[in-house]
This record gives structure tokens, C-alpha cells and sequence, in this order.
């Protein structure tokens, strides 16, 4: 639930600020990480995530800024923050409509819904891939694709669910499932990683900008920072900061580590997705059974904003702005279906990553915050302030760029070689 300013609820334990912030970052892209480094090579590997890193982290906290402005500006002269929403938290969105107008909020909406679809199409390939992998030998017939349209039918019905709320239960058994499995897969690189017998590549520019739109990927969180803040009680909002910084800066160790392990534990075999390196022991085979059960309830979340947001696009002008039931219904079902249909298209989990991290996680990520901060504070911006504006904004395109015409070459080539709808 997303809090309006100003709302005296919300979270007073630094503890369970710390746990949000963590929970929010941790996702499926981990479990591509140690393919990335494989790509990229240790060294290389280790300074870009360090940097993609802190320059996310400064972006997302000059959106913060940018909000405090917003709000300040609002209170003293009585401005109306948006046509359409009065008394509405401030979230991303308006940030972008009051720095730049329409336009700004249209570009954050629109890359959300992109992102955020995104996402759930490299959800798909996990769950789909994975349980081909591990029932292969049972169902031998079935191939990934009758898995995804498997999977299809129920992701639908929770997809149409109207609130949250609904899926609450499976959400926080989800989350456990998710810690479990990646504690255990952690602790499996852990053990194995010193029975590798190839060479370890350290450096490889070739990987450079797949490394860039993956590691970026990682670290999207720049749509969920303002939310995250305005869940913590007005008093302690002051500490919202320092805990963010520290919760990253665990959480960028946290990939460095895993990243590092899984590779050095396979070398130049690591998969895509470290879970197809595992044996096809019962144990492993329960640990990828916990994480297809985490991302197939956490798809219906993701694809909910997206929901959210489509419905106020549509504004449904037969009933006079209300959102109509059965329209609202069939645009969901259509949404599954399209994540599917990407699917059949790009069937490659880091492919699928690396293509949303160079589109979307950049713009959101990098440019928007930079450009956002440096127009609402055009006329106090100097030195050092206008330079990280500006440094985000070239950083971001030029992460992008190099970033997409990577993915591009990645799914053209591979797209003959690995599809779904093969054996």
C-alpha cells in the first residue's frame, strides 16, 4: 500500500525499513548474475556492479529530493500538483509531471508498464525452463512451451484479481520460498566453486555491455523508492536515507558475492539461469520447485501496477471515467497473453534482462532522475549537484545505447538456436 504524504501510518521499526528496502531490491536477476560475470569476467565484473550501484543509488535519492521540493513548493504557494490527482501520494509520475509536464509523467508510466512487463516475461522463461528441466525425464513429451501455456491459464484468474490484498497469503509464503531457495543455491556455490578446473576469465570488454543492462536491471528500483519512503512514519523519515544507503550497499555485496561464487563454481559452464546448473537431485529439485512457486505469485504483483496504470489511461469513457469491469478484465487477460507471446519470441532469461535493463531500468533508472532533479532545481543547481545531474543523464544514455545494441545482437543470434518451442 502506498501511503499519501503527509499519512501518520507506516513503518517506525529501522528493522523493518530495512527488510522493505531489501525485499524490494532482491528479484529474479540475481539468478542470472553468475552468467553476466561469466560474460564480463571477474574484474570487470566487480567495478561495473560497483558502480551501477552507486550511481543508482544517487539517482534514487534525488528523486527523494525532487519530491521534497515538489511538496515544499506545493505547500507555500497552494499549486495544484496534477489535473487529475489532489490529494494522491506523490510517486514518480508526478515527479515527472511537475518537472516537465505530460510529457514527464507519460515517460515514467510508459516505461513502468514496459519494465514491469518486462519482468514477468523473464518470469515466465524461469518457471517454464525450469520445469522442463526438472520433469523431463518424467513428461518427456512436453516441451517448455506447453509448460508456459500451462502456467498461462491460472496466471489469468490472478491477474484479474482486483487487490493486493488477495494474494497476501502466497505473497509472504512467496518471500520465504524466494529467501530458502537462494540461501540454499548460495550455499551450493559455496561449496562447489573450488572444484572448478577451467580457467576463470577476468576480463572481457566484449561482455562490457551486457554487463552494464544486466547489473542495471538489478538495481531498478527507481519506481519503488518513493514509496518505500513514504511507508516510514513522518519522524523517521530523516533516517530513510542512511538506511537506504546501507541496505544497498548489503545488497550490492550480496550480488558481487553471488555472482562471483556461481561462476567460480561452473566456470564456463554457468548457465543462463544458475539453477540449470544444479544436479537433478531431490534437493536442488525442491529449491527450483520454491523459486518457480515465488516468481509464479510474484508475477500477478508485478503485473498489477501495470494494470493500475492502463486503467487510468483508458479512463473508459462509456462509463463516464469509471473503470468498466469487463473491459478491465479482458485488457489483464490480453497483457498475460502478451507476456506469453514475447516469450515464444525471446525465449532467453538474461536476453530478456539484459533488453529491459538497456531500455527501461536505464530511463528509469539514470536519465529520468537526473533530468528531473536538474529541471525542478534549475535555478539552485551548481558545482557539484549539476554535475551528478548531468553525469546521470549522459551515463544513462550511453548505458543504453551500448547496452541495446548488445541485446539486440543476443537475441538475433540466438534466436534460430534457443526458442522455446523447442525440444
Amino acid at each position: 500500500m502506498t501511503l499519501s504524504v503527509g499519512d501518520q501510518g507506516g513503518t517506525s521499526s529501522h528493522y523493518k525499513i530495512f527488510a522493505n528496502i531489501f525485499i524490494s531490491f532482491i528479484g529474479a536477476g540475481i539468478l542470472g548474475l553468475p552468467f553476466a560475470f561469466k560474460e564480463a569476467g571477474l574484474y570487470e565484473g566487480i567495478i561495473v556492479m560497483t558502480l551501477v550501484g552507486f550511481f543508482s543509488v544517487k539517482a534514487m535519492l534525488v528523486l527523494i529530493d525532487c519530491r521534497a521540493k515538489i511538496i515544499n513548493d506545493a505547500t507555500g504557494s497552494g499549486k495544484v500538483l496534477s489535473p487529475t490527482t489532489m490529494d494522491s501520494a506523490i510517486d514518480y509520475g508526478e515527479v515527472g509531471f511537475y518537472a516537465i509536464g505530460p510529457a514527464g509523467k507519460w515517460l515514467v508510466e510508459v516505461s513502468i508498464i514496459v519494465s514491469q512487463l518486462g519482468f514477468c516475461c523473464a518470469y515466465l522463461i524461469f518457471i517454464s525452463e525450469n520445469l522442463h528441466n526438472l520433469l523431463s525425464l518424467d513428461f518427456p513429451s512436453l516441451t517448455k512451451m506447453h509448460y508456459l501455456w500451462i502456467i498461462i491459464v491460472p496466471l489469468i484468474f490472478l491477474a484479474n484479481l482486483r487487490q493486493l490484498g488477495s494474494l497476501g497469503t502466497f505473497s509472504i509464503f512467496a518471500q520465504m520460498a524466494n529467501g530458502f531457495a537462494l540461501s540454499v543455491v548460495f550455499w551450493f556455490d559455496m561449496k562447489h566453486h573450488h572444484l572448478i578446473k577451467t580457467h576463470i576469465k577476468t576480463v572481457s570488454f566484449d561482455g562490457l555491455p551486457f554487463f552494464i543492462a544486466f547489473s542495471t536491471c538489478c538495481f531498478e528500483g527507481a519506481g519503488l523508492v518513493l514509496s518505500l519512503e513514504s511507508s516510514v512514519v513522518p519522524e523517521m523519515r530523516n533516517t530513510f536515507r542512511r538506511m537506504f544507503k546501507i541496505a544497498l550497499v548489503v545488497i550490492t555485496g550480496l550480488y558481487l558475492m553471488f555472482g562471483i561464487c556461481g561462476y567460480l563454481s561452473f566456470g564456463p559452464e554457468t548457465a543462463s539461469m544458475i539453477t540449470l546448473n544444479l544436479p537433478q537431485d531431490i534437493f536442488p529439485s525442491v529449491v527450483i520447485g520454491c523459486l518457480c512457486f515465488s516468481l509464479f505469485f510474484t508475477y500477478p504483483v508485478m503485473m498489477f501496477p501495470v494494470s493500475k496504470i492502463i486503467d487510468k489511461m483508458l479512463c473508459y469513457p462509456s462509463t463516464g471515467g469509471a473503470t468498466d469491469h469487463a473491459l478491465s478484465t479482458i485488457m489483464r487477460t490480453c497483457l498475460v497473453f502478451l507476456t506469453a507471446v514475447i516469450v515464444t519470441q525471446i525465449p532467453n532469461f538474461s536476453n530478456m534482462m539484459a533488453l529491459v535493463g538497456s531500455t527501461c531500468c536505464v530511463l528509469l533508472g539514470f536519465v529520468l532522475p537526473g533530468l528531473f532533479h536538474w529541471k525542478l532545481f534549475s535555478r539552485e543547481t551548481k558545482g557539484v549537484t549539476m554535475v551528478i545531474d548531468i553525469l546521470l543523464i549522459v551515463v544513462g544514455i550511453i548505458a543504453g545505447i551500448v547496452g541495446l545494441d548488445d541485446a539486440v545482437k543476443r537475441i538475433w543470434v540466438n534466436s534460430a538456436n534457443d526458442t522455446i518451442s523447442g525440444t
